[in-house]
């Protein structure tokens, strides 16, 4: 699916990407909605891929520093709900594929990628005004 040029922000959904599928628009947002599953884009590289095994590591490591120190049972809970609700969710908005234990980033297309980019600056700035 692609659509026109946008007038109010300029972005050109066809031009360079006709051959690009662009998620529909409510799994994208539903997919970015929770922190867990932006931080997991963030955690995942670009060009290469991690196990369901390293992804919850990186998300309970989050976690402990955040919250304290993460025990065996918040590791477990924390692999739980990627593999059930998470990843099913992001690889259905096309945001990540998953095969048997690897997890890998989908080459977003361009407006796609400045969307979860600008989700992952939100955060930061929002963490960063927390007050302590």
């Amino acid at each position: 699916m692609t659509a026109p040029e946008n007038q109010l922000t300029g972005l050109d959904f066809s031009a360079s990407s006709s051959d690009v599928d662009y998620p529909p628009l409510d799994e994208l947002f539903k997919a970015l909605a929770s922190s867990k599953r932006r931080r997991l884009l963030a955690a995942l590289p670009a060009q290469s891929t991690m196990t369901i095994d390293e992804l919850t590591d990186v998300l309970v490591g989050w976690q402990s520093t955040a919250d304290g120190p993460a025990g065996p049972d918040e590791w477990a809970k924390v692999k739980i709900e990627l593999v059930h609700a998470h990843l099913p969710l992001l690889a259905d908005a096309g945001l990540v594929t998953c095969e048997d234990e690897e997890i890998a980033r989908t080459t977003y297309p361009e407006p796609v990628e400045e969307l979860v980019a600008f989700a992952g600056e939100y955060d930061s700035a929002v963490a960063e005004n927390e007050p302590a």
